[in-house]
């Protein structure tokens, strides 16, 4: 079984480097079936898979399990730090467009 779109490198790869794409990536719930049965299949965090995939910001209603995944993926150098710097950049930099911070 393959990753799901939402899970896949590829997909970011194309909106970022092809069609030059420098917005927020978010992901649909991570509580969506699909999902969820490609992490349990696979015996991965959900969220961990999504920011490895490139996504900026997360959907999730288990955020107790899934920021200590994440963390521990940053530990551990399954993500890299830079990567998280490059996604807080984007969010922020979407925030204060909207009027959000200044």
């Amino acid at each position: 079984m393959g990753a799901p779109a939402s899970l896949s490198k590829p997909v970011h790869q194309l909106l970022q480097r092809d069609l030059h794409f420098k917005g927020v990536i978010i992901t649909d719930d991570l509580a969506m079936d699909a999902i969820k049965e490609y992490a349990k299949q696979t015996n991965q965090n959900v969220a961990v898979l999504v920011v490895e995939a490139g996504n900026d910001m997360l959907l999730t209603n288990d955020y107790r399990t899934d920021i200590p995944a994440i963390k521990q993926a940053v530990a551990n150098g399954t993500i890299s730090v830079h990567q998280l710097n490059q996604s807080v950049t984007r969010i922020l930099r979407l925030k204060a467009k909207l009027g959000l911070i200044k």
